[in-house]
């Protein structure tokens, strides 16, 4: 497999996530992940010391852009953009229609993660008191006779926290084998793609947009929800 290199120069690398691959090693040391991946393959075009730095995660059924430091000067300057919260992160999902959906919204609340023993996984909830901040700006961008397309941006960085937050609306992702979400038509995968990144590049003092197109899989399946 070859990943698509979205963006590059002296500092940072971004590339395709597909969707289907975990972002980074798991405990299954025998699993592929797209960090080692992506990392082989470079040091295979460009050198054996060729230095990939992994600073965010998608989740393993979620596609679109991630970004890399190329060297280690870089480090610090990447994790500081995420810990500031000074990368604007936008995506698109394929949700379930409900007439709650107005043109644009926000949701504002805290997550805590949780075991749910019959999925036997582990997955995030609304809680009253506790938990950590999650807020989400989001925006209707196209309506389909079930289906919306629906951009989000997350301002804090919750595992799943677009997922439970169209969930809790009852706007589950198509596709989603976690939380709420509908089951026809019947989704490749969870229908979750990091669409973009936008920041000023700590070095060049430069706005940085690296996009992602929708990859096949999600456009073949608008095209199904247009025909429900």
């Amino acid at each position: 497999m070859s990943f698509e290199i979205l963006f590059e120069d002296d500092y940072f690398l971004a590339a395709a996530k597909p969707a289907g691959l975990p972002s980074q090693p798991t405990v299954d040391k025998s699993r592929p992940d797209f960090f080692t991946a992506l990392k082989q393959q470079l040091q295979q075009e460009r050198g054996k010391d060729f230095y990939l730095a992994l600073h965010h995660r998608l989740d393993r059924d979620t596609s679109g852009v991630m970004i890399f430091a190329k060297t280690k000067d870089a480090n610090e300057p990447l994790a500081d953009l995420f810990k500031l919260h000074r990368i604007q992160k936008t995506y698109l999902c394929l949700t379930k229609r409900t007439q709650k959906a107005a043109d644009a919204w926000e949701v504002e609340n805290h997550l805590a993660e949780m075991r749910d023993a019959k999925l036997k996984k582990m997955k995030m909830v609304r809680v009253n008191s506790g938990g950590d901040k999650a807020h989400t700006l989001f925006k209707k961008l196209e309506v389909f006779p079930t289906a919306l397309l629906v951009q989000a941006q997350p301002l804090t960085g919750r595992m799943h926290q677009i997922r439970v937050h169209l969930a809790d609306r009852g706007m589950g992702i198509f596709g989603d084998d976690i939380y709420q979400a509908p089951k026809e038509p019947k989704a490749p995968r969870l229908m979750l793609h990091a669409h973009s990144l936008v920041f000023v590049h700590p070095f060049t003092q430069q706005q940085v947009r690296i996009e992602c197109a929708v990859p096949e899989d999600m456009q073949a399946f608008i095209k199904t929800l247009t025909q429900q």
